[in-house]
């Protein structure tokens, strides 16, 4: 075990969202000992062994107020919406990268996971805490989702209104050109009916 692998180290890189106590891909990744893709790719692989219980992909909007939380230079250019793992799921990541050391640095994920909840039962006001952490996690996916929806109407009405200008202009364009060929026949009419007579006046024939 090195010094990054101690119980109050890990217990720091441990996160509560969605009520549940979770761990960060990159995190768990750099406790692993490997890089973040060679981690999710490990688990892609073995997609039927991560049920949402043990994994899970962050919505925007969660992932917006994560990086709100921290220094903004510790995201790097970071923009594909980070997985968390859960208790279970960090145990079962070890299994998958067939390391030993991941197992073996498993334990004490394991250890830090059970310190936590340990610390969360202590506090009298953890169900308080717990249940409005629900209700704001709940309310920021509602709001995301509402976003959504917004976006995606103003993308039909945008797309509705384009076709409603079209339409519009291929009518103006026909009117303008009846215009135009009225305009032309009542000049043929006047230049043909005007005629010029010898006293010098202009008079109609």
């Amino acid at each position: 075990m090195t010094a990054n692998t101690t119980t109050p180290t890990i217990t720091n890189a441990i996160l509560t969202i969605r009520g549940q106590h979770v761990m960060l891909d990159r995190d768990l990744a750099q406790l692993y000992q490997v890089e973040t893709k060679v981690l999710n790719q490990a688990v892609k692989r073995n997609r039927n062994r991560f049920p949402e219980s043990f994994m899970f992909q962050l919505t925007p909007a969660e992932f917006k107020h994560l990086k709100s939380q921290f220094v903004t230079s510790s995201w790097g250019g970071v923009r594909k919406r980070p997985f968390v793992f859960t208790e279970h799921g960090c145990l079962q990541a070890s299994n998958v990268l067939k390391s030993p050391s991941a197992i073996q640095i498993s334990l004490f994920i394991i250890d830090a996971f059970v310190t936590m909840k340990n610390q969360s039962m202590v506090n009298p006001s953890y169900e308080l805490l717990k249940e409005r952490v629900k209700r704001l996690e709940a309310a920021a996916q509602l709001a995301d989702a509402r976003a959504q929806t917004l976006a995606a109407d103003m993308r039909v009405l945008k797309k509705d209104h384009d076709m409603d200008m079209r339409v519009q202009n291929m009518e103006i364009n026909d009117l303008n050109d009846k215009v135009t060929d009225l305009l032309r026949q009542f000049n043929r009419f006047r230049d043909a009916s005007i005629v010029i007579k010898k006293d010098g006046f202009i008079g109609r024939g």
